[in-house]
């Protein structure tokens, strides 16, 4: 996919509390459409906006279905409109939002999952997980949607990335190079023990090595690009972390060859060289 600019839309209306995940996402309208909205000001800092804002461009690049995100910006008029805001921590200045899917159901259990028209990104999505180092994935009910209108799996949910989620910086992504690569954490957890059964048959990650094969160094620098400065992410954290993801898909055969192990349903294929 080619390098694009994240939009920026401005709230018009805030409309409630999500009341799911940790990091308490609000619903807002938007001059745009309503959105999902991780705000500056949460209990467990910007790092989550950062991690929701890296991960989101890169799983742009590697065609992981994923909601589109813009910047909300709050300025102090709209904080004073809707005082609740002020009680939740909202500062002003630019937000992470990611479209609402109105129509989505957050059960991936079958049936319903049996009927996604795109059950060829569930590898990908389970590999990209690895990339990103997602914990959360694997038995979080909350990340993974099914759009009812679409007929799509979509991945959501990416603010406890990286391993450790809000808490990363230079010395402990370092800490995490030294360790030998490994798979998440829970790897038969209850998303994944209903995913794992549609990695199957001969290439099943064909799709998202496809997109590996094209990534480049300026590409992780462009998942970057455009982070807020109130974010507050600094050069040394920054280059710690882009040399944290460009390590893990160099060493992408690796992973498979984990997976391998783990996914029973896989005949062959996929033998990758970066």
């Amino acid at each position: 996919m080619k390098h694009f600019e994240i939009p920026s839309y401005d709230l018009i209306k805030y409309e409630r509390g999500m009341g799911n995940g940790i990091t308490n996402p609000l619903l807002m309208k938007t001059t745009d459409d309503y959105y999902v909205v991780k705000f500056v000001g949460n209990e467990h800092g910007t790092r989550i906006l950062i991690n929701e804002f890296v991960c989101y461009k890169l799983a742009k690049l590697l065609d992981i279905p994923i909601p589109d995100a813009a910047l909300i910006d709050i300025d102090i008029t709209k904080l004073n409109q809707f005082p609740e805001l002020k009680g939740l921590g909202v500062e002003t200045g630019l937000h992470f939002g990611s479209r609402l899917a109105p129509k989505a159901q957050p059960s991936i259990q079958p049936p319903l999952l049996n009927l996604v028209t795109n059950k060829d990104d569930i590898p990908s999505i389970i590999l990209f997980d690895q990339i990103i180092y997602n914990n959360d994935r694997t038995e979080n009910k909350g990340n993974l949607l099914i759009d009812i209108k679409t007929k799509r799996l979509l991945a959501i949910d990416h603010s406890h990335t990286f391993k450790l989620g809000a808490l990363w910086n230079e010395i402990e992504l370092k800490k995490i190079h030294e360790d030998d690569l490994c798979l998440v954490k829970d790897f038969h957890g209850h998303n994944y023990k209903v995913l794992l059964k549609f990695v199957n048959g001969f290439n099943p990650f064909n799709k998202i090595l496809q997109k590996i094969k094209g990534i480049s160094q300026d590409d992780i620098d462009w998942c970057f690009e455009q982070l807020p400065l109130q974010w507050e992410l600094n050069k040394s954290d920054e280059h710690a972390l882009k040399s944290f993801l460009w390590y893990r898909i160099e060493n992408i055969d690796k992973f498979l060859s984990l997976l391998k192990e783990q996914c029973h349903d896989w005949k062959g294929g996929d033998i990758f060289e970066f």
